[in-house]
C-alpha cells in the first residue's frame, strides 16, 4: 500500500499522461524509476544508517521526489536531456516546495531532502556537508544510478526508446574528448557526449561514484558492468574501464585519485 506522500506523487505523474502511447510510456518510465529508486534508498539507508531513523526518512523522502521536474521536463521539451531543457535537479528542488512535497518535514530534515534532490545529478557531492544533509544526498545519487542501469541494458538489447540515451549518435566509436575523460576514471559531462557508445561507456566510470558498500554489493550482484561490456566497442580503453571499475566495485581497486 502507497503511503499518502507516494500516492501524492503517483497522482501528480498521471497528469502528465495524455493518451499517446509513445509519450506516456516515458512518463510511466519515470514513474517506475522514481518508485524503485525509493526503494533501492531504503535498503541502502537500512542497512547503512545505524539507528538514525531520521536520516533514514529524509533519504527515502528525497529518493521519492528526486524526478520530480522529469515530467514537466518530458512534456515541454521532449526529451530527459538536460543539456536541450533544464536542469532537472534544481527544478526538482525548486518543485518540492511549489507543490507541498515536504511540508510535513521538520525544517532541518525539509532542507535536507531539497538539498538531495539538488545535488543528485551533479558531478560530485561537495565536501562539507552537514551529516544530517550528506546522508541522504548521497544515498539517493546511489539509489539512482543504480536503477538506471536495468533501464538502459534493457534499452540497448531492445533501442526502441530514443529518449533512454538522449538520441545521441548510434555509433560504435567513443569521442575522442570523451574517452579522455573517462581515462581519469572521471564522469563526462551530459553536454560532451556525442554517441551511444559514449553514454554507455560513461556509466563504468559511475561505480567511483557509489558512496557504500551495500550499493557496491547491489552492483555485484546484478551483474550490470558485464552486462554492459557487450554494447560497448572493443578496445584497450575499454577493457581497461572494464577491468578497474570491476576491482573497485569487488573492493580491490584503487581509488580513481590513486589509479
Amino acid at each position: 500500500m502507497l503511503t499518502e506522500t507516494e500516492q501524492k506523487f503517483v497522482d501528480f505523474a498521471g497528469t502528465f499522461r495524455t493518451g499517446e502511447p509513445d509519450f506516456d510510456r516515458n512518463i510511466n518510465l519515470k514513474l517506475a524509476h522514481t518508485l524503485r529508486v525509493e526503494a533501492l534508498a531504503r535498503r541502502i539507508a537500512e542497512a547503512e544508517g545505524g539507528r538514525d531513523e531520521g536520516r533514514k526518512r529524509v533519504a527515502v523522502r528525497a529518493a521519492l521526489l528526486h524526478d520530480l521536474s522529469r515530467f514537466e521536463q518530458f512534456r515541454r521539451y521532449r526529451t530527459f536531456n538536460d543539456a536541450e531543457s533544464f536542469d532537472h535537479g534544481d527544478r526538482s528542488a525548486r518543485l518540492i516546495d511549489e507543490l507541498g512535497f515536504a511540508d510535513d518535514l521538520s525544517r532541518q530534515e525539509h532542507d535536507a531532502v531539497v538539498v538531495a534532490v539538488r545535488l543528485h545529478n551533479k558531478v560530485a557531492v561537495p565536501s562539507g556537508l552537514p551529516p544530517e544533509q550528506d546522508f541522504p544526498a548521497r544515498i539517493v545519487r546511489d539509489a539512482d544510478k543504480i536503477d538506471i542501469m536495468p533501464i538502459l541494458i534493457d534499452h540497448l538489447k531492445q533501442p526502441d526508446n530514443e529518449a533512454i540515451v538522449y538520441g545521441l549518435r548510434r555509433t560504435s566509436e567513443l569521442t575522442p574528448a570523451v574517452a579522455a575523460v573517462l581515462e581519469r576514471h572521471e564522469s563526462p559531462r551530459y553536454a560532451e557526449l556525442k554517441t551511444v557508445a559514449d553514454f554507455v561507456a560513461a556509466k563504468l566510470v559511475w561505480v567511483y561514484d557509489l558512496n557504500f558498500q551495500t550499493s557496491k554489493a547491489i552492483y555485484r550482484e546484478r551483474r550490470y558492468l558485464e552486462q554492459l561490456l557487450p554494447f560497448l566497442p572493443d578496445g584497450e580503453t575499454v577493457r581497461r574501464l572494464y577491468r578497474d571499475a570491476s576491482a573497485w566495485v569487488a573492493g580491490s581497486g584503487s581509488p580513481p585519485e590513486e589509479a
